[in-house]
């Protein structure tokens, strides 16, 4: 049994590394945060936002969607964003971004999406991030980042692929 045991935490670490590499974590430019407590939402997107800002400070966990699972990877924490506002979204960041009507950046509002790439501007999505509005966003970033608020314009912004927002017909009827 005692031979066993180096195995099991090589394989253990080994699934933890592979599992960080597929998800959301770009290595991007320095930001600064800054904390914001939630303002009375009445659109979804706003209900989104101010869902998102609850999780601040909350680790960064592949796989996550809440806190219950000790946090929350990019497309979790969009995803438990708009649970709240009443829109299920599809899991990950690459099916988030076919399941967007695309917008441009100056049609940018609070509860819309910024999708990263680290293959560059022509690559897979391989990130997501809640735009906010102010010209920032809400992000679970990598392992080691809690969740927090960044500047949108400055923020990895040579591996952005576009920007999306909810369509008008999956949103709750008022």
């Amino acid at each position: 049994m005692k031979t066993r045991r180096p195995a099991l935490a090589l394989l253990a670490f080994a699934l933890v590394a592979v599992g960080g590499l597929a998800a959301c974590e770009p290595t991007p430019a320095t930001g600064g945060t800054t904390t914001t407590a939630p303002s009375s939402a009445t659109t979804p997107g706003a209900k989104a936002v101010a869902a998102a800002r609850t999780q601040l400070g909350q680790p960064y966990v592949t796989g996550g969607e809440s806190r219950a699972e000790g946090g929350f990877d990019c497309s979790g924490l969009t995803s438990y964003a708009w649970k709240q506002a009443g829109v299920t979204l599809p899991r990950s960041s690459a099916a988030q971004w076919t399941y967007v009507t695309k917008i441009t950046k100056a049609q940018l509002q609070p509860g819309d999406f910024i999708f990263y790439s680290s293959g560059g501007p022509k690559g897979t999505v391989s990130h997501v991030a809640l735009y906010e509005g102010g010209g920032k966003l809400i992000q679970a970033q990598k392992t080691g980042v809690p969740v927090k608020e960044q500047n949108a314009d400055t923020w990895w912004s040579t591996n952005i692929v576009g920007y999306g927002r909810v369509p008008a017909a999956k949103l709750p009827k008022a």
